[in-house]
């Protein structure tokens, strides 16, 4: 079937003594994999990076922290859009691996129960704009962020990778922020164009995801079938059981900022917004590996658990071992990393990005037992209960915090919180005695 190379799906090998093992293939393929969403993480956060360093300075600091307020509480509503389906579809498609029909209908009905919770979300952004001052207020800002609430929706990231199909959603994402970057250089000029910021990067995401789910019907990967209610109804429970976790994180990922701009305003989120980008940033070489490694071990779990032990052993020390040096690199270089990006009016947020420049250290820990241990594992039940346990304590700590610290009471906020789900994810997982099973036999499987 024609259709872009990149998401051709690939054809088994012919037997014979040249074609190549089945475990160099897949070791190829995760190569490709992680290599791939290493460029989609970089750009995830450079070119924000650059559009931060250009809008601070054609904004200024308490205009460019209102973009950043408005962003933030978007996340939200992209929180409920993108339920857990991020977790659980992927999960669910690695699983059923090349069946195109069984993918098709999953990824179907995961689609339709997206575009439903975005109508949703749309409805109570209006009535939030047509009833609350906060949103009225702010208004052409959260018209705009209707677009961004829809390109939610319609983008299947989870399909691919699931699927493993990790260049191709690399290109799009990339593609996409590239033009996102040039389109605010060309119509953003001043403090008056600062809404415009939120209607291209909304713009921008609803294109990506229209011009995927395109692609992935052209080239054969996505094939219609009409869903039943009953279907999406299925999708959706199973994505609530990781919506909880989600949600969780959101809540002193996301509403940590948005509390401290409640309390202290725009220009402290717009101090705490610049250093946690940057922050994000550096840690964003950490994800790929992560990312495509969990619909690996998932499907690896659910066939031959043993194999996935090796897998988690370079994973899980490649992981601490990085983390480290970033955390160290952020609290050293944390003044020039501030001031390139956001200029001398930025100064402050210094201090901020040196509490935060140890958290890619601490959620090393959280990001591999939570995501290739537990979650694969289907632990979900303490998955849900650490996380959430993690959202009850960001919100007794953040207005005190914050009242008394300002942005770097947000920066402790998330530190102490993070530090505390690792934590219970480590008392848990060495608890169950898995490293005493699966990790040991992995740890002389990858040894011999």
């Amino acid at each position: 079937m024609p259709g872009p190379a990149f998401l051709r799906r690939k054809q088994p090998d012919p037997a014979g003594a040249d074609a190549p093992s089945r475990d160099d293939s897949a070791r190829a393929g995760l190569i490709g994999n992680i290599t791939a969403l290493g460029f989609l993480q970089i750009s995830a956060y450079v070119l924000p990076l650059a559009i931060a360093a250009y809008t601070t300075r054609v904004l200024g600091l308490e205009d460019w922290g209102h973009v950043a307020m408005t962003q933030l509480v978007l996340g939200f509503f992209c929180l409920f859009v993108s339920w857990g389906f991020s977790w659980s579809a992927t999960r669910k498609i690695a699983a059923i691996g090349d069946d195109p029909v069984e993918v098709s209908k999953v990824a179907i009905a995961t689609i339709l129960g997206q575009v439903l919770l975005a109508g949703a979300m749309g409805l109570v952004l209006l009535a939030l704009i047509a009833t609350v001052p906060f949103f009225r207020d702010a208004a052409p800002f959260y018209f705009w962020g209707l677009l961004v609430i829809a390109g939610t929706a319609l983008f299947p990231n989870w399909l691919l990778t699931g699927l493993e199909r990790m260049r191709a959603f690399s290109a799009i994402q990339i593609g996409g922020r590239i033009l996102t970057l040039v389109f605010i250089v060309l119509f953003v000029h001043s403090p008056a164009d600062a809404p415009l910021i939120i209607a291209i990067q909304g713009a921008v995401s609803l294109i990506a995801g229209s011009v995927s789910v395109w692609l992935l019907h052209h080239d054969g990967i996505l094939m219609w079938r009409r869903p039943t209610l009953h279907d999406i109804y299925v999708e959706v429970k199973e994505g609530s059981t990781i919506f909880l976790s989600t949600t969780a994180i959101g809540v002193y990922v996301n509403l940590t900022p948005v509390i401290l701009g409640f309390l202290a305003g725009p220009v402290a989120v717009g101090q705490f917004a610049l250093a946690d980008r940057i922050r994000q940033a550096a840690q964003s070489v950490l994800q790929p590996v992560s990312t495509a490694l969990f619909p690996r071990i998932s499907r690896l779990v659910a066939s031959d658990p043993s194999a996935a032990a090796p897998l988690l052993k370079i994973s899980g020390i490649g992981l601490v071992v990085i983390s480290a040096g970033i955390s160290a690199a952020l609290w050293l270089f944390a003044p020039h990393f501030v001031t390139i990006i956001g200029g001398k009016q930025f100064a402050p947020a210094a201090d901020v990005l040196r509490w935060l420049s140890l958290l890619p250290i601490v959620m090393s820990f959280s990001t591999f037992l939570g995501l290739q241990i537990l979650l694969p594992n289907k632990r979900t039940k303490p998955f849900n209960i650490i996380l959430i346990s993690g959202g009850v304590l960001s919100l007794i700590l953040i207005a005190p915090l914050t009242r008394a610290f300002g942005a770097e009471g947000a920066a402790i906020t998330l530190l102490l919180v993070e530090g505390f789900v690792s934590l219970c994810m480590v008392v848990y997982v060495l608890k169950t005695g898995y490293f005493k099973g699966h990790w040991h036999a992995g740890l002389t499987t990858a040894s011999a």
